[in-house]
């Protein structure tokens, strides 16, 4: 289509580019104008990207690819009204299937696990880092993988940036990488780690998890469809900072989606799927020690132990403002006693120290009962993202990577229109409010580009879930 072209639907998108190819001869097959849907998932817990494809194979392409589970899928696509494109090199993971549709074609699907993703998985990993998480994390990309290195990010609130030369001359999304670019708010000294048998991506992942902010919030390292770098960022700092649609929330009103244009600009912040999936377990986080327990580390070397009590209502008094309050419920009395307060779990670790000498700290090597403790909010407020779900499908004009990310780890508002004839309220708070996106599926179709958005938070507005008769209470 003419460059000039202006969309009348915001899930509107152009597929330039999509090519089957394989080192085993020199065919390529264009798939381009036969696709039928890719969906390509971002996760928030995971360092590469996955996804599936589905064409109608019309010129004999399983023939030509005889697929091994090595091909490249190269993918090129945008937006018509912005230069923004997404090029991305997946490889073949698996044929799902293979339906054959007429004498002549055949629908086919593929899994696919995008290209760094793929040679991890050949790369065996012995060796010895030395540094703080971040630099280790730099470290290990620098080894092994081209063109791909870490983004690390602290205090949300401060946007005094860190400008290199590959942000300024190599980085197609440096103004928005320079509002990020902060050297990480970690916990955690320098300490070192000897990578033993693993890829690099699972030895990321070991990284990761050692990991604290300076609260004891965990950090998250995870790939985006915006760029071939990770995004290494402490919880607390993206928490703190504002939606990206502040002032234009999704907003979903079952009543106002059967009134509401098929397309134009009636569709651009309309939801149109919402859901809470299984939620409010929080039997299961009890039952891991997130709630109340008791912990242990032991020192082996110098005959230590600290020992501490997790409570979890204290560990998010000092994690929220005033205005809100824990999306698990720990204050609930049994036999007296609020939930937070009942010791569970006993959860005994060892954490041996002075393994190499007294200046280089090991792995699991802490000095102190509060940086113990990190390790037990951290994992408690990893766990707890997933308590509190929602799950909504939003037009891909949104959420395609214009100028950066705009979906994992940014916060979004949500708007959900409840029933208006018995209260003065016309809001949902329990859904109503501000959200982290946690995982993201981004759906193309020949003619349309949605994305589902998973959507999480560990606390409430205070008075959400307590909305009475406005009418005869009044406000609360």
């Amino acid at each position: 289509m003419a460059k000039s072209y202006t969309p009348f639907d915001p899930h509107e998108f152009e597929m330039r580019r999509a090519v089957l190819s394989t080192q085993r001869n020199d065919h390529t097959v264009d798939i381009t104008t036969t696709l039928v849907e890719l969906n390509i998932f971002e996760h928030i817990e995971r360092a590469y990207l996955t996804g599936f494809i589905t064409y109608v194979d019309t010129g004999r392409s399983i023939e030509i690819m005889d697929f091994q589970g090595t091909e490249f899928l190269d993918i090129e696509f945008g937006l018509y009204t912005t230069p923004h494109k997404v090029s991305k090199r997946f490889v073949v993971r698996e044929v799902v299937s293979i339906v054959p549709t007429t004498d002549t074609t055949d629908t086919i699907t593929l899994q696919i696990i995008d290209y760094d993703g793929y040679l991890n998985t050949l790369i065996n990993v012995n060796k010895m880092y030395e540094g703080k998480p971040s630099q280790i994390i730099d470290n290990i990309l620098k080894d092994y993988f081209e063109n791909k290195r870490i983004i690390r990010a602290g205090d949300a609130n401060q946007f005094d940036s860190l400008v290199d030369e590959y942000t300024t001359a190599s980085n197609p999304n440096a103004d928005e990488l320079n509002s990020y670019r902060q050297l990480s708010q970690e916990l955690q000294a320098s300490f070192r780690y000897i990578v033993p048998n693993l890829n690099p991506l699972e030895a990321i992942e070991m990284i990761k998890r050692r990991t604290t902010g300076l609260t004891g919030t965990p950090f998250l390292c995870f790939a985006s469809m915006a760029d071939n770098d990770l995004r290494f960022y402490d919880l607390y700092s993206l928490l703190q900072e504002a939606p990206i649609n502040a002032g234009d929330p999704f907003v979903f009103s079952s009543q106002l989606s059967q009134r509401a244009p098929t397309t134009g600009a009636g569709l651009a912040r309309q939801i149109s799927k919402i859901k809470n999936p299984k939620n409010a377990n929080t039997l299961e986080l009890i039952r891991s020690g997130d709630v109340g327990s008791s912990y242990e580390y032991v020192d082996t070397t110098h005959g230590l132990e600290y020992a501490f009590n997790y409570d979890l209502e204290k560990v998010l008094s000092n994690l929220l403002t005033s205005r809100s309050y824990p999306a698990a419920d720990t204050r609930s009395l049994f036999r007296n006693t609020p939930v937070s307060e009942n010791l569970a779990e006993r959860i005994t670790r060892v954490s041996t120290g002075n393994i190499y000498d007294n200046a280089v700290h090991n792995y699991h090597e802490d000095m102190s009962t509060q940086r113990h403790s990190a390790k037990a909010i951290s994992k408690s407020v990893r766990n707890l993202l997933g308590k509190s779900v929602l799950e909504i499908e939003v037009p891909g004009l949104h959420v395609i990577p214009q100028g950066g990310n705009k979906t994992l780890g940014r916060i979004v508002s949500v708007v959900s229109v409840a029933d208006g004839e018995q209260f003065d309220e016309v809001f949902d708070r329990k859904r109503t409010g501000d959200y982290m996106i946690y995982t993201t599926r981004h759906t193309l179709t020949p003619n349309n580009y949605s994305a589902a958005l998973s959507l999480v938070k560990i606390a409430n507005y205070r008075g959400n879930t307590q909305i009475g008769d406005a009418r005869r209470d009044g406000p609360r």
